[in-house]
């Protein structure tokens, strides 16, 4: 199935928004984190309203409900985490969605519930800790592709873990990952990707 990513953060009062910045300067003033500054606030660090930043609902509105792609959302707190799950499930997309970010908000998802769908996401060879394996239940690891091999993705697998490869660009990684069984692969170069992945899972 393939996957859309977006990023969400919550705004100081309480609103999911999409982008991938997490410092924005408004006029005059220093970058903030987006989760300290008001929706008013966001908006006005964009010169025109074509290219401020959206909020959750208004790129849903966007979309018919069945045409909402398969979505893999990544937040950077639980607060966020929470408010995209809560808004998303209630507009009927709970078996379109796999959350990734960090452990504290995976935790706080798979504390909401054991049906959540998670990607933990690491930078270091091997499994994570035990206790965050516990704790959270992913349903995938992600490692960078250069960390994997046959005997890791094994191993993944062993413990009952899907695995995904991220930052996957050239198309020789792409090859080596796909001829290696891995279960996704997140990169910005789709197009050399889908004639890798016809036929298996991308």
């Amino acid at each position: 199935t393939d996957l859309v990513k977006i990023d969400v953060h919550l705004t100081h009062d309480g609103y999911p928004v999409l982008t991938d910045e997490h410092l924005v300067a408004t006029p005059g003033s220093a970058p903030r984190p987006v989760e300290e500054m008001s929706l008013a606030e966001l908006a006005s660090a964009r010169r025109d309203v074509d290219s401020r930043v959206p909020t959750l609902i208004e790129v849903l509105a966007e979309f018919r409900a069945r045409d909402v792609p398969n979505l893999l959302v990544e937040a950077t707190a639980p607060q966020a985490a929470l408010a995209a799950d809560t808004l998303l499930r209630e507009r009927g997309f709970a078996d379109q969605l796999v959350f990734t970010g960090p452990p504290e908000a995976l935790d706080a998802l798979r504390g909401r519930s054991s049906r959540a769908r998670l990607l933990m996401l690491q930078d270091q060879p091997g499994l994570p800790p035990d206790d965050v394996l516990r704790t959270v239940r992913p349903d995938f690891l992600g490692t960078h592709h250069s960390l994997l091999t046959r005997e890791v993705i094994t191993e993944m697998r062993g413990f009952g873990f899907g695995v995904a490869a991220w930052s996957v660009n050239e198309l020789p990684d792409m090859a080596r990952l796909v001829g290696m069984g891995v279960d996704a692969v997140a990169t910005e170069r789709v197009v050399d990707l889908v004639p890798l992945t016809r036929g298996n899972r991308e």
